[in-house]
């Protein structure tokens, strides 16, 4: 069955559809995801009920989620549908006349013979009629697509609350459903749709507020029930009120584009206060007061033209109070507790040396099956150490002494009390308290970077050190993960084991470590195996781990470098997995392909490849070099002459220092004509053993000269 549309229905009216889910309130981090997500799943599930609409806005806060469609359709598109009935012999005999297997076919239809036309398909002649479906209206169809949107709306957490069994992230309390004036007949949750919604749980009065399909109106009546629906002007308040507040004392708010995105969705009516603390909580590390601020409070820091941080903060608000003094006074008593605790913990922590809390680790249990923290901690040593070996000589002995003392601190400030409880603070206060204990600068300096990218977009480890351990860390993390039988798969990756290969290939590539992946992920598994009783097959491991590095590096460059997924699948099917020589490998290609001379060469090497594999010619057996006195054909001594002198001249250019592979990609295209010519003119399968074996031994040369830069049979056709 075929379909297509119809586009000229003359009686699709237009209406804008308002969709609001009431809620409880669901926690900040759900909502910015969830309300991309329900933009796109209803923009699918629109698309696929064939209703035509001009847009569609996200709006939303804590307690309610909502979509606006503009200029939705009064109905669906017809649409004409091709259906195939039996095959032609069957449904006529040889005078041409009906039998009973096309009779059934049209009246079952509601068609006739006359609409029956035959078509040829692979299978053969088929009896096919056209038929046209009309469209239903938009009320009929709209509840089951606004009931599959809000079911498929991700969430982290999810739960029940009422006999059906929905699941959503709270609680629902109300539903909008409106096409114009016109309210949807659907239920979800218990919950029928209506044309009311609710204004703010403290400001409003919690009357029901009736609503039309209209956006204007929709945004206006809840901003008098002092709600801001649009998350966009929630995020033009605050910082606008951050500003404001910190510019009145001479100062500027600490930029954090990620603490406005949480306030931006922790209130549905954002007002700003200015507070101060006593200086004297000043002589605690900033990292730690702005951490208390931030993390437990969601305060924003307040700091002078130099950066240096000022005993002042600034909080927002879900409400705008009586007297802002009053409000002021209580934020600044919970801060007040919260930096006493602080300074507590900053004061006992400091009274031994970092490297006393070491033996404290070999009681917390990192993994029943892997050992404790401790153990974990002399892994990292040992890859660490390895990773720094394969990079000799241009490590000095300091810089390895000094990763090998990080590594053994690196997880020492897990069971400080600072950290124990501000988890954030993780490597901030391990340097701190390295430097404090009298351990070098770099080493201190590798504890705090070896956490390095915390989150997407992050800044990465500046030194060497930092680097190194930052990758033996979260190596060692992967493979464990992985031999313990726990992977990544679809949306679900509970351990960030995506998260940790994506940073490894950023922080090999920012400091220019030419490393091949394979090599340090085998380093951590002859690690594990030797410091742990897992019992696996380190062939089988190695191999899936590669792949799944293959395929985060395959979804960079194809996201984030924009080459085409078969140029990256060329790179990555040959060469070292080194991250940027395969970035390196893959743009070439996927420049070069552009080229005239391109594609046909690139034919001519799926040619030289299917022989070589049809004769079991295969590319890591040992073979002889082609013999000159076996070349018969001067089409074949033209070939490897040409190749000879391709081969000197790309060499050069492929060594670690030049890897010039545009200019080595453009030497081989001059290859070409060659290639054509032998074989036009050379009969490759030639009954001669020897002479045979001499064009494969040519065609394998050939072939494995391309292999330098990339499998060009990965490449699809033009």
């Amino acid at each position: 069955m075929i379909a297509g549309s119809i586009s000229d229905n003359k009686d699709n009216l237009l209406n804008d559809l308002l969709i609001e889910i009431g809620h409880e309130e669901i926690p900040a981090g759900f909502l910015p995801d969830a309300l991309r997500a329900f933009k796109e799943i209803m923009e699918d599930e629109l698309k696929r009920a064939r209703l035509s609409f001009k847009d569609i806005i996200s709006l939303g806060t804590p307690r309610r989620t909502a979509l606006y469609v503009k200029a939705i359709a009064h109905r669906q598109e017809d649409i004409i549908e091709e259906i195939t009935g039996p095959p032609r012999t069957v449904a006529f005999n040889e005078a041409g006349e009906p039998q009973k297997a096309i009779l059934g076919f049209v009246k079952k239809n509601n068609a006739s013979i006359e609409d029956v036309f035959i078509k040829e398909t692979p299978r053969g002649e088929y009896c096919c009629i056209k038929k046209t479906v009309h469209g239903s209206d938009a009320t009929d169809v709209l509840p089951q697509i606004i009931r599959n949107a809000v079911a498929d709306i991700p969430f982290k957490k999810t739960m029940k609350w009422e006999d059906s069994g929905f699941r959503f992230a709270r609680p629902i309390r109300w539903l909008v459903a409106l096409l114009g004036d016109e309210v949807i007949d659907v239920s979800i949750a218990g919950i029928k749709a209506g044309a009311h919604t609710y204004g703010h749980r403290f400001h409003a009065d919690g009357s029901p507020i009736p609503l039309r399909a209209n956006l204007d109106h929709y945004v206006s009546v809840l901003k008098d029930a002092h709600v801001i629906v649009s998350s966009d002007e929630r995020r033009k308040i605050i910082k606008d009120g951050t500003a404001r507040l910190s510019q009145k004392i001479g100062a500027s708010c600490l930029k954090d584009d990620e603490l406005i995105e949480i306030n931006t969705f922790l209130t549905e009516y954002p007002y700003a206060v200015l507070g101060d603390f006593s200086p004297d909580f000043l002589e605690l590390p900033d990292e730690v007061l702005i951490t208390v601020m931030r993390e437990h409070q969601k305060y924003f820091s307040v700091i002078d033209e130099n950066g240096a941080l000022l005993p002042h903060f600034i909080a927002i608000n879900n409400i705008k109070p009586f007297s802002d003094e009053t409000l002021k006074k209580g934020h600044e008593r919970v801060l007040r507790a919260r930096l006493n605790d602080a300074k507590f913990f900053f004061t006992e922590d400091t009274k031994r040396p970092l490297h006393e809390y070491i033996d404290g680790l070999k009681g917390v249990v990192f993994h029943k099956d892997l050992g404790s923290l401790y153990d974990k901690t002399l892994r990292i040593k040992d890859i660490a150490l390895k990773i720094a070996a394969m990079l000799e000589p241009s490590l000095e002995d300091e810089t390895i002494s000094n990763i090998e003392r990080a590594a053994q601190l690196s997880k020492a400030d897990l069971i400080t009390e600072m950290v124990g409880e501000f988890p954030d603070l993780q490597g901030i206060m391990g340097g701190i308290y390295a430097v404090k204990s009298g351990e070098a600068s770099s080493v201190a300096t590798a504890i705090k970077e070896h956490y390095l990218p915390r989150r997407s977009g992050d800044e990465l480890p500046r030194t060497i050190e930092g680097a190194i351990l930052s990758i033996a860390d979260r190596l060692d993390t992967i493979v464990a993960t992985f031999s313990l039988g726990h992977r990544p798969s679809g949306g679900h990756d509970p351990f960030g084991l995506r998260r940790h290969a994506i940073a490894i290939i950023h922080i090999m590539e920012d400091k220019g470590l030419s490393i091949s992946l394979d090599k340090v992920i085998s380093i951590a598994i002859d690690t594990l195996r030797e410091n742990t009783s897992l019992s696996f097959d380190k062939d089988g491991l190695l191999a899936e781990i590669i792949a799944f590095f293959k395929a985060r590096l395959k979804s960079e460059l194809v996201s984030i470098h924009l080459i085409r997924p078969d140029s990256v699948e060329a790179s990555l099917s040959t060469g070292s997995l080194i991250p940027s020589d395969v970035r390196m490998r893959a743009k070439c290609i996927d420049d070069v392909r552009a080229l005239p001379e391109f594609e046909p060469l690139s034919i001519a090497f799926k040619r030289c490849m299917n022989i070589l594999k049809k004769e079991g010619y295969l590319l890591t057996s040992a073979s002889s070099a082609p013999l000159d006195s076996l070349m018969k054909e001067d089409a074949e001594k033209s070939l490897y002459n040409a190749l000879n002198s391709c081969k000197k001249d790309i060499m050069p250019l492929l060594e670690t220092g030049n890897r010039d592979y545009e200019r080595a990609m453009l030497r081989l295209l001059k290859l070409k004509p060659y290639v054509d010519d032998f074989f036009d003119n050379v009969l490759v399968m030639e009954k001669d053993d020897a002479i045979r074996d001499n064009r494969l031994a040519i065609l394998k040369e050939i072939v494995s000269l391309f292999l330098t830069i990339g499998d060009l049979s990965k490449i699809s056709s033009q």
